[in-house]
């Protein structure tokens, strides 16, 4: 089990993740639910599955698989943008391409009241108001990849913008703290170059010294210039 330490931290919000990623799942549940209801009727009436519900049927469990994948994921190792990108993208199709097919087959369902002046038994006011809500949920959902796609660029973005993420070093693997080993590193790497520096003073000073020899008339001793 690797340690906390040595995990990439997250660059994702918490709070627009968590809460993008709850709303899709809930979603994709309902969704689930609903189509799960309709085709166990459609099936004991012997009737086939509209390609509509195929579709969207489709989009809710990979929906629901892609979301608990990416929240561990996230959580374990750190979520890359650019491979949640390539997980929401195809899905956020299938989502628009599920919530065209619904608009197109139940248009006159979905823009009828729910009540009993065209919905005559109380059997067709719950089918009436299990498509309305199907519809919405389906609507959400696909407002939900939107919002998650859009929330991966942003953090791609800051990604190219800072630079990639660099581990520390393996000290982090070891239970040591890598910032002190920055630090330690930091101070080491300054004191070698102060040291390098006075060195190189000395040095220098010692070579003008070596160079320098003074005049004859300044050294020469003169008996009589003190009698």
């Amino acid at each position: 089990m690797r340690s906390r330490a040595s995990v990439k931290p997250s660059d994702y919000p918490t709070l627009p993740f968590h809460g993008i990623r709850g709303l899709i799942f809930l979603s994709a549940i309902v969704v689930s639910i609903i189509l799960a209801v309709f085709i166990f009727h459609l099936h004991a009436d012997g009737y086939k599955l509209p390609f509509a519900f195929l579709i969207l049927l489709i989009s809710a469990f990979l929906s629901l698989v892609t979301t608990l994948l990416t929240t561990i994921i996230n959580w374990a190792w750190g979520l890359s943008p650019k491979f949640s990108l390539l997980l929401q993208i195809p899905l956020l199709l299938l989502w628009i391409l599920s919530l065209a097919l619904l608009s197109y087959s139940m248009s006159g369902t979905i823009l009828t009241k729910c009540t009993t002046q065209y919905w005559v038994t109380s059997a067709a006011l719950s089918v009436c108001r299990t498509y309305k809500a199907l519809f919405t949920f389906t609507a959400v959902g696909t407002a939900g990849y939107i919002a998650a796609v859009w929330l991966d660029v942003i953090v791609r973005h800051r990604q190219t913008r800072l630079g990639a993420y660099g581990p520390m070093g393996s000290s982090a693997a070891l239970g040591e703290d890598p910032w002190d080993v920055k630090l330690a590193d930091r101070r080491g790497s300054s004191g070698e170059g102060v040291s390098e520096q006075r060195r190189g003073t000395r040095v220098a000073r010692g070579q003008v010294g070596e160079d320098y020899r003074h005049p004859a008339e300044q050294t020469g001793y003169d008996p009589a210039a003190y009698r």
